[in-house]
């Protein structure tokens, strides 16, 4: 400000002066003329801290977070390594006064340069939304709802978060007006009056009812139905297990008196409530919205719910009735599937790795294309049966998803085009009669699923990948029947299966019907099924999921396995990615640098006989769904102990003798093929019951080994095994 300012009596130095008493500067020394070049290690360093890919890292992960928040503020001014996960480039001067220092390993902060506002730190993710709200480029925040699997509702749930965070710095966004009338909400379409069908006036692709099922979102959301709640108060492990018998039970003696529990009554116990209470529940304007579309019906002076209402997975999901028992049920069309524990099973199940497009065949309700809506910037939904088109685009409204559209056709005939992903849940049941188009496969049961393996590789991209939900017919030879089925060329092929039904077994859930059913009916449709069973020529069914990735490499060599699990109740999707990474790894030319650990979920239990000392054990999990229970040799334990306490590489390990059976512990999921070793364990793992650890055990190694104790693995088939019951329809 033109001021000079000296001390008295020192006198003024000009430059040359001030350069005598400086000493000089260290200047940056380059490595050794031999050393080798490090920029092969910045980059991985860059890898690990800005796009969390840490394998191969030489860095543990505390010198990770070191180096962090040491380095990480210079990202910006990289040359070689100028990309930045999530975000199109890095700019940390956000404005004038408010600038970005940097930490994806911890916190980062964001500074007001005159100290007006106190410094705020926020985790990378929360960074990430900050700067692309902040630039408003819709693509970024497309590509960042679905790295993070959100809805548009929950993306823009954590929009007006970034920009109250934002308001706080005065950092304007990159929007204009024009911008933000652009995205506004259509308007609701007309509707006057009371529709005949069920969702009639979606028929229309361009009928809109979004305002209103916006406040329908958010009354169900502000009194927390969600199946976690509604299973507690009922007191069920999942929406999908309550059952007809206690409706009345679960009404009068478990239910108290308040919102949420009337949205149980009204949308999952058949329960009709006075108008009065209905407009208390949804305001008047929303209870005429609800009447108009059919969703609520009249029962004497009360109102009832003509449709269930599921909690699936953070998305609401309206199907018929689960049970349909009352004379109002009664409808002239295809009904719409509810969501049984397979639909819910392929929505734990089927990897959600981020693509472009997916198609949904036999989309009913629409819960796999709206759940796959998460992961994919494009989903095509298809059914024959229009009254489900009508009841998915009602759902997709409610949910506030527009990137889904649904098509009405068969199959492939209504598409055109190539997909990432294809999913489907076609009628599987092996059945003696077509009563259902949603349930009924066919005498055998396969007659869609054929369709839809054989139709799929003109449908594939290059490296595309099938997931179906279905029951399993004759499970050892399905092998044989891929191979006739898909026309994809090479692919990695995996069956999940849980438990073979002989005859009587598959039969009685189809045949016997909870209430109003005579001996002699019962007799007679359980003769249908076992006489379709029987003339059909099955030997068993299973109940699992078909998983086929496309292999677009040449030269590379198809593979086929089958393995047990828990049909899910919650997400097992990353284990199944996990399966076809390992795949990879397998028929990588370096597996041998890739080395052997114990799948960090597994435990072992240990028993012995008290009378002859024999000595049982078991691998197990707490869990996890993915994996069963596998009893296994003594000797397959002591190996199993040593690679958990070695992690050996794998060129060491695996020899011709025992080639076969790592491979297949690696594709079971309990040995992982890694990159880096973890944290060495210098002791063999314990049982879950110290007590109970078997006699002998040491390294394999030492000690003879009786003759009984052999490299064994055995795999027990599980209890869950879900079915589309008929006697639900009756």
């Amino acid at each position: 400000e033109n001021f000079w300012i000296s001390k008295r009596y020192v006198p003024v130095l000009n430059y040359a002066e001030h350069l005598t008493k400086v000493a000089d500067s260290s200047l940056p020394q380059g490595l050794p003329a031999n050393a080798p070049a490090v920029t092969e290690l910045m980059a991985r360093l860059d890898q690990a801290l800005f796009h969390n890919k840490t394998a191969n890292c030489p860095w543990s992960l505390a010198e990770l977070q070191k180096l962090s928040a040491a380095g990480a503020v210079y990202k910006e001014t990289s040359c070689l390594f100028p990309h930045t996960r999530g975000l199109r480039n890095l700019q940390t001067q956000l404005s004038p006064s408010v600038v970005l220092l940097p930490d994806p390993l911890g916190k980062s902060a964001l500074i007001e340069l005159q100290g007006k506002i106190k410094p705020t730190t926020y985790d990378w993710p929360e960074i990430q939304l900050l700067l692309t709200v902040l630039r408003n480029q819709e693509r970024e925040l497309e590509d960042l709802r679905q790295a993070w699997q959100l809805t548009p509702r929950e993306l823009q749930v954590k929009i007006i978060w970034a920009q109250q965070q934002l308001d706080r710095y005065q950092l304007k966004l990159q929007i204009s007006e024009i911008q933000i009338e652009s995205k506004a909400m259509p308007k609701d379409s007309e509707l006057t009056k009371v529709a005949e069908r069920t969702f009639a006036p979606f028929a229309d692709e361009n009928f809109s009812a979004r305002t209103a099922l916006r406040q329908l979102y958010d009354c169900l959301h502000s009194w927390e139905y969600t199946d976690a709640k509604i299973s507690e108060l009922l007191g069920v492990t999942s929406q999908q297990h309550i059952e007809p018998t206690r409706i009345h039970y679960y009404d009068r003696y478990l239910l108290p008196q308040n919102p949420l529990s009337n949205l149980i009554r009204l949308f999952h116990l058949r329960v009709a409530l006075p108008e009065t209470d209905l407009q208390d529940l949804f305001t008047p304007k929303l209870f005429t919205a609800l009447v108009n579309l059919g969703l609520l019906i009249p029962r004497g002076e009360h109102w009832s719910s003509r449709v269930d209402l599921f909690d699936a997975a953070g998305l609401y999901i309206a199907t018929d009735h689960r049970y349909m028992l009352l004379p109002e049920d009664k409808i002239n069309e295809d009904p719409v599937m509810y969501l049984g524990m397979d639909s819910m099973g392929l929505v734990y199940t089927a990897p959600r790795n981020n693509v472009d497009c997916i198609l949904d065949l036999c989309t009913g309700s629409g819960i796999q294309a709206l759940t796959a809506s998460r992961y994919a910037h494009q989903v095509v939904g298809v059914d024959i049966n229009l009254r489900a088109l009508r009841f998915a685009r009602f759902n997709a409204q409610l949910n506030s998803i527009e990137h889904v559209k649904f098509r009405s056709g068969n199959l492939y005939q209504a598409i055109s085009g190539k997909f990432d992903i294809i999913l489907a849940n076609p009628p599987f049941v092996p059945s003696p009669s077509q009563d259902y188009r949603f349930r009924d496969g066919g005498a055998n049961g396969e007659e869609i699923l054929a369709q839809i393996i054989r139709g799929s590789a003109e449908h594939l991209t290059a490296d595309g990948r099938l997931f179906i939900v279905t029951d399993l017919v004759d499970l050892p030879k399905y092998q044989n029947k891929l191979a006739q089925w898909w026309q994809g060329g090479a692919a990695d092929q995996l069956i999940l299966h849980t438990a073979d039904r002989d005859d009587i077994l598959f039969s009685v859930p189809h045949s016997h019907a909870p209430f109003g059913q005579t001996i002699c009916e019962y007799r007679d449709e359980l003769d249908r099924w076992l006489g379709n069973f029987h003339g059909a020529g099955l030997t068993a069914v299973n109940f699992g999921y078909i998983l086929i990735k496309r292999l677009s490499k040449f030269n590379q060599q198809g593979t086929y396995y089958t393995r047990t699990i828990h049909n899910p109740h919650q997400l097992i999707e990353a284990e199944v990615r996990q399966y076809f990474r390992q795949r990879d790894r397998l028929a990588h030319p370096q597996v041998g640098k890739c080395y052997l650990a114990l799948h960090p979920d597994l435990r072992f239990r240990c028993e012995i006989d008290p009378h002859t000392g024999e000595q049982q054990v078991e691998l197990f999990t707490v869990d996890n769904l993915y994996f069963t229970t596998y009893p296994i040799g003594q000797q397959l334990y002591l190996r199993l102990q040593e690679i958990f306490s070695t992690q050996p590489q794998s060129s060491a390990y695996i020899n011709s003798a025992n080639r076969d059976l790592i491979y297949d512990l690696v594709c079971k999921g309990i040995l992982l093929l890694k990159f880096t070793q973890n944290n060495i364990i210098d002791h063999p793992i314990m049982s879950l019951d110290s007590s109970m650890t078997p006699r002998n055990i040491g390294s394999s190694r030492s000690a003879e080994l009786a003759e009984h104790n052999e490299l064994s693995i055995a795999e027990l088939q599980t209890k869950t095994t879900p079915t589309c019951l008929s006697s639900y329809l009756s």
